[in-house]
C-alpha cells in the first residue's frame, strides 16, 4: 500500500474483533514506529503494551474509576475550544453519533457510548504512552510523531487503531496495572487490533478542511 493510500484510508476504529494480533506483527509495527523522528534523536516515547489478562485488568479498573470519580489526568485537557476548533469538535461528535444511530437527546445512549472509551472499544491490545516529566512541549511533539508512525504502520498491516485521551484520565490505574513510575507522565492510550467491519461506529468518517485553512502561503 502506498503512503498516500495509507493516509487517505486510515481512520479511527471504535469497535474491534477479539482476535489477538500475532507478536511478530506487533513487533513489525512497533519497529517501524520506532523510526519516528525526534528532537536530537532523544526518542522520548515510553510505551506499555497491555494484552490478555493485563488488558482486561486495566479496562475493568478504568470502567470502575470512570463510574466512581472525576478524571485526574497527568496532563490537563484543553478547557476551552475557540472557533474554528469548537466547530470541528462538534462535527466529529455528530458524525460518530449519527453513524451509531444515537440521538442527540438520548442521554443514556450517549453515556453508554462514552463509557466504551474506557473499555478501549474491546481492543485486544492497549498501548499506554507516556513521557518523562522532565520533557516539555518539544518532547510531546516527538511522541506525536511516534503516534502517527504507529497508526500508519498498523493500518498498512491491516490493523485498526484509536488514539484515546480517555485512557489517560485515571493515571493511577495505569500505574497500578503497568507498573510505570511516577517520573512518567501518561499522555494517552492507543486501542489496537483488528477492526470489526460490522460495527456501526466504524462507519464514521470525519472530514478535513482545505489546506488553506491551516497553511498560510507567503511568497
Amino acid at each position: 500500500m502506498r503512503l498516500s493510500e495509507v493516509l487517505e484510508s486510515r481512520h479511527s476504529v471504535r469497535a474491534f474483533l477479539p482476535t489477538e494480533v500475532p507478536d511478530e506483527t506487533l513487533l513489525r509495527v512497533l519497529r517501524l514506529a520506532q523510526r519516528a523522528p525526534s528532537w536530537c534523536n532523544i526518542q522520548p516515547w515510553r510505551v506499555w503494551l497491555l494484552s490478555g489478562d493485563a488488558r482486561v485488568r486495566f479496562t475493568r479498573a478504568m470502567e470502575e474509576a470512570a463510574t466512581a470519580r472525576l478524571p485526574c489526568p497527568d496532563v490537563a485537557f484543553p478547557g476551552d475550544y475557540p472557533e474554528p476548533y469548537a466547530s470541528h469538535r462538534k462535527a466529529c461528535g455528530k458524525v460518530l453519533y449519527e453513524a451509531m444511530g444515537v440521538a442527540r437527546d438520548d442521554g443514556a445512549a450517549r453515556r453508554a457510548a462514552w463509557m466504551r472509551n474506557f473499555a478501549a472499544f474491546d481492543a485486544p491490545h492497549v498501548a499506554l504512552v507516556g513521557i518523562d516529566r522532565s520533557f516539555g512541549l518539544y518532547g510531546a511533539l516527538d511522541v506525536g510523531c511516534w503516534l502517527e508512525a504507529l497508526m500508519l504502520a498498523a493500518h498498512a498491516e491491516g490493523l485498526g487503531t484509536c488514539a484515546q485521551a480517555a485512557l489517560a484520565t485515571f493515571p493511577d490505574v495505569a500505574r497500578q496495572v503497568a507498573g510505570m513510575g511516577d517520573e512518567v507522565s501518561i499522555l494517552f492510550g492507543v486501542a489496537l487490533g483488528y477492526e470489526d467491519p460490522a460495527a456501526a461506529a466504524n462507519r464514521a468518517r470525519t472530514a478535513r478542511q482545505p489546506v488553506e485553512d491551516n497553511v498560510t502561503f507567503i511568497r
